[in-house]
């Protein structure tokens, strides 16, 4: 019996997920390393380009890139030597910096679409549009259940292990344990 055949769906949804996301981050860092832009540098512009027009408070990069706000200021600091980002004083509040992309990095956007299209050529070969209209709307779904489930409560109950259905759990690891949200 083969390993996929004792791992439950519902686990094995997840690793796929997690795999399919990290072997596309790493394909993409291949392809943007000629650029000299980092996994994290464009990790920081394509979060940016959603707010192309009013920028983003430095606070709310951080945030949203669930990183600390030290972190997204050397992400910032490099990107901004290179040209592609520049801080300007909020306007309601001038100790806090909003962040706006500049033409430069504009244009490095417009590169790292054009890659995207190309690795998306790569990654969904062999896949019917309806396939991938499918995996869209279930990966859209999984995605909103999940902020649900993490804007909705504190405590989120998670199982201690995971068995292959046709072997017993230990009765000391049925019991869920709760988890509050943000891993702690």
């Amino acid at each position: 019996m083969s390993i996929n055949n004792k791992v439950p769906q519902e686990v094995r949804i997840g690793f796929l997920v997690h795999d399919v996301s990290r072997m596309r981050r790493t394909l993409f860092d291949q392809a943007m390393k000629p650029l000299g832009i980092t996994r994290s540098q464009w990790w920081v512009l394509s979060q940016l380009s959603r707010h192309a027009r009013s920028g983003m408070l430095q606070t709310e990069l951080a945030r949203d890139l669930d990183v600390g706000k030290v972190t997204v200021g050397g992400l910032i600091d490099r990107l901004e030597v290179a040209g592609y980002v520049v801080r300007q004083p909020e306007k309601t509040d001038r100790r806090a910096k909003r962040i706006m992309i500049t033409e430069r990095g504009h244009e490095i956007l417009q590169e790292m679409v054009a890659v995207g299209h190309r690795l998306n050529g790569i990654i969904l070969q062999g896949l019917a549009p309806e396939a991938v209209a499918a995996a869209e709307r279930a990966l859209e779904t999984m995605k909103e259940n999940i902020r649900g489930a993490v804007a909705e409560k504190d405590e989120v109950e998670l199982p201690v292990g995971v068995f292959a259905p046709d072997e017993p759990q230990p009765a000391a690891l049925t019991a869920p344990r709760k988890l509050r949200a943000g891993g702690r």
